[in-house]
């Protein structure tokens, strides 16, 4: 009822703007972190499940698919099947490129 605040609201106003200012300039660095670990994280994921997709399929069949590259979500994968030689086991390579546009490749041998 006595309140005299009538020269606070400039400078209230301009201390919450800075603290909102410095909270946005710590939180979307490491909101933008999170989204490229888990953009990279689904290719991650999904190049293995092409790996295990074609292992099985050498496995069944014993031959190579014949795939030379699947586009899923937008991105690419290339798949290469290698025979290692004087041995019956199959090497498949998963390659993509990651949000980065580096080339990234995960590899796994058939048993």
């Amino acid at each position: 009822m006595f309140w005299k605040n009538d020269g606070f609201f400039l400078s209230e106003m301009l201390l919450s703007l800075a603290a909102f200012f410095m909270g946005t300039a710590i939180l979307l660095p490491i909101a933008i972190l999170v989204v490229n670990q888990t953009i990279e994280s689904e290719k991650s994921v999904t190049a293995s499940h092409l790996i295990y997709d074609e292992l099985m399929y050498l496995k069944i069949e014993g031959t190579y698919s014949g795939r030379e590259y699947i586009i899923q979500n937008g991105d690419r994968y290339d798949i290469k099947v290698t025979k290692n030689e004087g041995d019956t086991s199959w090497e498949v390579c998963v390659l993509y490129v990651d949000h980065a546009n580096q080339q990234q490749k995960k590899c796994a041998p058939s048993e």
